[in-house]
C-alpha cells in the first residue's frame, strides 16, 4: 500500500480547512488521479514552517521529513496554498528537494 503526505503552506492555515486536499484524495481527482484504482493510504498532513525558516536547517521539519520516511510515507503531494501567484513557494520547493533525499 502507498503511502501518501499532503504538504500545506503555514500562512494558508487561517484559512485552511484541509477539505479540498481532502476530497480530491478522496475522489481521486486532481494530483491524486494518478492513484485510481490503487491501493492507498493518506498518512500524514503537515505544513511548512513558514517562510523565514530555511527547511535545510530548520531542526523542526528536518524531523518532520525524517518521521515520514520512518511511517513508511512515499509520496508527498502539494496542497493548491503552496503556489504564490502560480508558481511553487521557494520554501516548499526546498522540502520537496528534501524529501526526494529521503526517498519520497
Amino acid at each position: 500500500m502507498l503511502k501518501i503526505a499532503i504538504l500545506n503552506c503555514l500562512k494558508a492555515n487561517a484559512v485552511c480547512t484541509g477539505e479540498a486536499c481532502l476530497g480530491a484524495y478522496r475522489k481521486r481527482s486532481g494530483a491524486f488521479y494518478r492513484y485510481a484504482g490503487a491501493q492507498t493510504e493518506l498518512t500524514a498532513f503537515l505544513r511548512c514552517n513558514g517562510c523565514e525558516s530555511d527547511p535545510e536547517t530548520d531542526p523542526g521539519m528536518l524531523e518532520k521529513l525524517d518521521r515520514l520516511r520512518e511511517s513508511g510515507v512515499q509520496a508527498l503531494h502539494l496542497g493548491v496554498c503552496t503556489l504564490q501567484n502560480g508558481r511553487e513557494c521557494p520554501s516548499i520547493t526546498k522540502i520537496v528537494r528534501l524529501a526526494e533525499k529521503r526517498g519520497m
